[in-house]
């Protein structure tokens, strides 16, 4: 992996999706957060009550980025 691949990425919007090994019954299959750090080994995340959550990249297989806000969404605060 590319060591500044996320560094563009960080304090935004990101769901992680779970590798099928990593789910189990009653659990979701991805989370929602904020990327907020990573290493080689892993991504920091933080959650909407500002916890923070490591997950190593053994257990991811999507990330999904959202996009920043337009600057008419940000202006109109629609976003």
């Amino acid at each position: 992996m590319d060591d500044e691949m996320l560094e563009d990425y960080l304090d935004r919007a990101v769901r992680i999706h779970f590798a099928p090994g990593m789910i189990g019954a009653g659990l979701s299959p991805y989370v929602d957060g904020k990327l907020y750090d990573y290493n080689p080994s892993g991504i920091l995340l933080e959650e909407s009550d500002g916890s923070l959550d490591y997950i190593p990249f053994s257990s991811i297989r999507l990330v999904q980025i959202r996009p920043k806000p337009g600057l008419w969404a940000r202006l109109t605060g629609s976003a």
